[in-house]
C-alpha cells in the first residue's frame, strides 16, 4: 500500500513538472557608455533578464558610437531626447536612430524627429536650416529607410506649427503644405530661459499636441517667475488653462509630458502639476503615477531623495529620476543616484520586483539611460 502511494506522488510531481507554464522572462534594456567612451566614444545597449524577480543574465546587444569618422555632429545618442520601444523589438532614440534588437543591427544612422508608428513604418521629420524641411520613412520589412521626395505628404492631419524667436515676445504660427501661413499667437510670452542668466540666453519653447488641432504652451513672463499654460487651436481660440507664479530659477527644461496614465503633467522649478483642461486647473503632484501601480513622491526629500510606492505599500525610498523611470507588470527600474551636496551622480539602477518585493542593484558605472522593458 505504502509503495503504490509513493508511486501515486511520483506520479503527481511529474504530471506537475511536465505541465507547469513556464516561467516568464522580461528583459530590461539599459544604455551604458563604455568605461572608456571618453576617449572611444561608445556606448553599449545591454539586455538585463529577469525570471521571477531574479536577475539571470546580462548581454550586450550591440555597442555603437557616439560620433563617427565623417559624420557632423551626433552619431547615435541614447542620452538625448525620450527613447522608445515599438513591437518590443526596435529601439528609437531620441534623435531618431533605430535598432532591431533582434538581429542585433542598426536600422536608421541619420538624425530626426520621431513622428509616428505606423504599422511597418517609422516616420520621421527633418527640419534643418541646410537639409531643409521633409519626412522619412523606415520600412520595417524591407529595413529600407529614405525621404518621402511627395512634397504634399503629411502623415498627420496638422499643419507645421513653428515659434517664431526673432520678436519680444515670441509668435506662433501654423505653416500648411500649400504655403499659406497664419498668426495663431501674437504675443507667446518669452519662452523658457536655459540657464536662467541674462538677456540673451538660449531660451527653451514647447509645443504640445493634445490632438491633430490643438496644443499647449506656457507663456513666461519675461521675469520667469510665472507661466500662464495656453491651451491653442489651429483655428485661433485660445483658451487660458492654468497658471503657475513663484517659478523658481532650475537648470532643467520645464517640459509637458503624458503620464503612463494618460494624464497631462507639466514639469517645471516648482514641481511637477496635473492639468486638468476641464476644470482649467494645475495640481501639484504629491506621488506620481509612472505605470503598472508603481508611484514616485514627485518632489525630492533632501533627506532620503523619494519615496516610491507599489499599489499602497511603501517600496522603499531612493535618490532617483521621474523621466526615466520604467515598469512593466510587477517590475520597477530606477536611476539610483548618489547625492552629495549640490552634485548627484548615477550609481547604476535600481530594481524592485512585487514576487521578491526587494530591490535589485545593476550595477552600470556610466548610465546613459534606461530604455524599457521587453516581455520575451
Amino acid at each position: 500500500m505504502r509503495l503504490v502511494n509513493v508511486s501515486f506522488l511520483i506520479f503527481i510531481v511529474f504530471l506537475f513538472t511536465a505541465f507547469q507554464l513556464p516561467q516568464k522572462r522580461l528583459s530590461l534594456l539599459v544604455a551604458e557608455y563604455d568605461d572608456n567612451a571618453a576617449v572611444n566614444h561608445l556606448q553599449h545597449l545591454v539586455n538585463y533578464v529577469f525570471v521571477d524577480g531574479a536577475m539571470v543574465s546580462r548581454e550586450t546587444i550591440v555597442s555603437l558610437p557616439t560620433q563617427k569618422a565623417g559624420v557632423k555632429g551626433n552619431y547615435v545618442r541614447f542620452d538625448l531626447g525620450k527613447n522608445r520601444i515599438y513591437r518590443s523589438r526596435y529601439v528609437v532614440t531620441g534623435i531618431g536612430n533605430v535598432i532591431d534588437i533582434k538581429t542585433k543591427k542598426l536600422l536608421v544612422e541619420e538624425r530626426g524627429d520621431f513622428v509616428a508608428f505606423s504599422g511597418d513604418s517609422i516616420i520621421f521629420y527633418t527640419n534643418d536650416i541646410f537639409k531643409g524641411k521633409y519626412y522619412s520613412v523606415l520600412n520595417l520589412k524591407t529595413e529600407k529607410f529614405g525621404k518621402v521626395e511627395n512634397a504634399n505628404y503629411n502623415p498627420l492631419p496638422r499643419p507645421d506649427v513653428e515659434v517664431d524667436e526673432t520678436t519680444k515676445p515670441f509668435g506662433i504660427s501654423a505653416y500648411y503644405v500649400n504655403g499659406k501661413q497664419d498668426i495663431l499667437v501674437k504675443d507667446a510670452g518669452y519662452g523658457e530661459a536655459q540657464p536662467l542668466l541674462g538677456e540673451d540666453v538660449k531660451r527653451k519653447f514647447q509645443i504640445f499636441w493634445l490632438d491633430n488641432s490643438s496644443f499647449l504652451y506656457a507663456n513666461f513672463m519675461k521675469n520667469q517667475q510665472a507661466a500662464i499654460i495656453y491651451k491653442v487651436n489651429i483655428n485661433k481660440t485660445i483658451e487660458k488653462v492654468a497658471e503657475i507664479t513663484e517659478i523658481p530659477a532650475t537648470a532643467e527644461s520645464a517640459i509637458f509630458e503624458f503620464s503612463s496614465t494618460g494624464a497631462i503633467i507639466y514639469s517645471c522649478g516648482k514641481g511637477r502639476f496635473e492639468i486638468d483642461l476641464k476644470k482649467k486647473l494645475a495640481t501639484k503632484l504629491l506621488f506620481e503615477p509612472i505605470g503598472n501601480n508603481f508611484f514616485v513622491e514627485a518632489d525630492e526629500n533632501p533627506k532620503y531623495g523619494r519615496a516610491i510606492k507599489y499599489e499602497t505599500a511603501e517600496a522603499g525610498k531612493k535618490w532617483c529620476r521621474l523621466d526615466n523611470a520604467k515598469t512593466t507588470a510587477g517590475y520597477a527600474a530606477l536611476q539610483s543616484d548618489i547625492v552629495m551636496g549640490p552634485d548627484r551622480y548615477p550609481q547604476g539602477v535600481a530594481v524592485w520586483n512585487a514576487f521578491t518585493k526587494k530591490w535589485t542593484i545593476l550595477d552600470v558605472s556610466s548610465l546613459s539611460d534606461i530604455i524599457g522593458w521587453v516581455e520575451e
